[in-house]
């Protein structure tokens, strides 16, 4: 039986599953998804529309979006229960 003590416990059971959110999917950030395939479901932001294809095409779900746009991190915040940030600076 699932506790309310874990952050996941108090979820149905499809919800309880670990969400990775990758920030900065370069050749790092898909090394990272290919360790943690099958362990979370994997997620990626990107800029670029070009790699949509390629992350879907790895299991990953891709988030199109910028770091420095407001909507963009109002619509990042909670979808993830970890994150990995590999984004460089601007």
């Amino acid at each position: 039986m699932p506790s309310i003590q874990s952050p996941l416990g108090a979820l149905p059971a499809r919800f309880r599953r670990e969400r990775l959110l990758i920030v900065g999917c370069g050749d790092v950030g898909m090394r990272v998804a290919k360790l943690m395939k099958g362990r979370a479901r994997l997620l990626a932001l990107t800029s670029s529309a070009d790699k949509v294809a390629l992350l879907r095409g790895r299991g990953i779900t891709p988030l199109q979006g910028n770091l420095d746009r407001p909507q963009t991190l109002a619509r990042l915040a909670g979808i993830a229960t970890r994150v990995v940030h590999l984004a460089p600076p601007r």
